[in-house]
């Protein structure tokens, strides 16, 4: 066996190296910075969009999309560990060696290695009393050697420094095993829980795939709260919620975000919101020239399909806010809520997928009645909504007749029938009781009779009523290693301000009797912060000569 230590020895004084820490640390850092600016654990279509296909296939294969679950990212881990681990085996042992021990004696050799040198004299030639009246020096340790006609005294300040290099080294290690303990054995997953709902499973993104994990317990949301900037903006939501362990309540507590509910060792965090189904009225404005106006019913992430057309509406959000900036370019800008708008994917025959948001309110601005507003996007994305201003405010019944009247009464005729053929339109639809505003509702017949036909859809679709839900999004954690890496973030702060603020003075004092009383030589040694040491130094000197009545009889070497 101690043959076997003497061979692999070398290898493991290299393995415990400080510059092979270094490099382990150095990577390290690197890593997780690339795992702070890449979004870890998304979906794989976010990263396929955002990287193209040659990148997301490079990224995917180097595990960057999931890094602290990587097989390299826990390998340099666990080599760092145990390089931490060697190096505190190898070096503690004779740290705490160099502190316990402390040479007394000083050679003629070792007085010429000294920071600080100084000569007394003395006529007195009692040793045995000058060396008690040297120890009687409050604020160091001092120790007595006698030799041969010499004595010998230490004195020592700070020499447990080294405690700080022992105290940071450990608590690297501590962090590390911590760290490691949150990745093996913690979990971070969402969960999506309508309000008066309960949920009990959460889902996480696991390298390029998706998992779930039932929890203990159930959360049931009671009721979810969200309040707006004027810009649209959520400034805060809040989450009422119920634990429900075995079929019991246990807790109930509102939750906000940074305000997370602690339950068996998980973190129920506010995350973020959304429509958790809500009840959704629509209006089918038929374009067969039948005036015809269908009611349908639906909820949110559900599809309706109609079953005279075939075409299908897949129902993906609704929000009862939408706040936009009506400023003019280089106006400052001027919010306004324009209403509950409800999303939905239009599928039909012949037709090319679009989505939809279509309001419920028509699109007033400056007091001015623009009529009803969808907006579309060809691509699917929200970035490309696109305004579609339909012409009539559908909202109003008449307005809706006026234009199937106008259209009924121009048919055929090739310049559209005019001014005439608009007033007879008017007069059917609204007979003496003219709107107010008749003018702004002619304005908008005429853009309904050029914009209405050029849609590919038999229908309009405009949202008519709603009964709103919320979700709450909540991400629940365990990290098991959460305290270790406390603790050993709180040994790393001890042991750092040890080894910055203490250093290990020590000084000498060597007593030789002569002829005629005896010879004081005095010097001193420090670590680090020499300017301090210089004054520690002569502040020695001044209690010597207070104690012993010294007179100095040379100045510093």
């Amino acid at each position: 066996m101690p043959q076997l230590y003497k061979s692999i020895k070398p290898f493991l004084l290299r393995f415990a190296s400080m510059p092979l820490a270094i490099v382990l640390l150095m990577v390290l850092a690197i890593a997780s910075m690339i795992g702070t600016v890449l979004l870890q654990n998304q979906e794989q279509a976010d990263y396929l969009t955002q990287f193209g296909p040659v990148w997301y296939w490079v990224f995917r294969g180097l595990g960057l999309f999931d890094m602290y679950h990587a097989w390299w990212f826990i390998g340099l881990l666990g080599f760092l560990m145990t390089s931490l681990a060697f190096c505190l085996w190898h070096n503690v042992p004779r740290m705490l060696k160099e502190m316990r021990s402390r040479k007394v004696k000083l050679t003629d050799h070792a007085w010429k290695r000294m920071q600080h040198t100084h000569k007394l004299t003395l006529p007195d030639r009692d040793m045995e009393a000058v060396a008690g009246k040297v120890e009687k020096i409050t604020g160091w340790q001092w120790l007595t050697y006698q030799e041969k006609g010499f004595t010998y005294l230490r004195g020592d300040r700070g020499r447990y420094h080294k405690w700080g290099y022992i105290l940071v080294h450990s608590a690297l290690l501590i962090v590390l095993i911590g760290g490691w303990m949150s990745v093996q054995f913690g979990f971070r997953g969402n969960m999506a829980v309508p309000e008066g709902g309960m949920e009990s499973r959460i889902s996480y993104v696991k390298g390029t795939g998706s998992e779930s994990l039932d929890m203990p317990f159930k959360v049931r949301c009671n009721s979810f709260e969200i309040n707006f900037f004027p810009t649209g903006a959520p400034k805060e939501f809040r989450s009422n919620l119920t634990i429900i362990d075995q079929g019991k309540e246990v807790l109930t507590s509102d939750i906000i975000v940074n305000e997370p509910l602690y339950y068996r060792g998980v973190r129920i965090y506010q995350a973020s919101f959304g429509d958790g189904g809500s009840k959704i009225g629509l209006k089918l404005f038929r374009l067969d020239g039948s005036k015809r106006v269908d009611v349908v019913k639906s909820e949110v992430y559900k599809t309706y399909t109609d079953a005279e057309s075939g075409i299908s509406m897949e129902i993906t959000d609704f929000k009862p806010f939408n706040v936009e900036n009506m400023a003019a370019p280089g106006e400052p800008k001027k919010f306004q809520d324009i209403g509950p708008a409800v999303d939905f994917v239009l599928r039909g025959p012949g037709l090319k997928p679009v989505k939809v948001r279509s309001f419920m309110n028509p699109f007033i601005v400056n007091g001015q009645n623009q009529g009803s507003l969808m907006m579309i996007s060809l691509t699917g994305d929200n970035r490309d909504f696109q305004s579609f201003f339909l012409g009539p405010d559908l909202t109003k019944p008449k307005e809706w007749e006026l234009f199937h009247a106008f259209s009924k009464k121009s048919s055929g005729i090739a310049d559209g029938g005019g001014i005439e053929v608009f007033k007879a339109a008017v007069s059917e639809v609204y007979g003496d009781k003219m709107p107010d505003d008749f003018r702004d509702v002619g304005i908008r017949t005429l853009q309904g009779m050029q914009m209405l036909p050029s849609l590919p859809w038999p229908f309009i679709p405009l949202l008519d009523d709603y009964d709103q839900v919320y979700y709450t999004g909540l991400q629940l954690a365990r990290d098991p290693g959460m305290n270790v890496v406390w603790s050993g973030s709180a040994l790393l702060v001890m042991g750092l301000c040890i080894m910055l603020y203490i250093s290990h003075r020590k000084v000498w004092l060597v007593i030789e009797a002569r002829e005629r009383g005896m010879r004081i030589r005095v010097a001193g040694l420090a670590n680090r912060n020499l300017m301090a040491f210089d004054s520690e130094f002569n502040d020695l000197l001044r209690d010597l000569e207070d104690n012993l009545g010294l007179s100095q009889q040379g100045a510093s070497v």
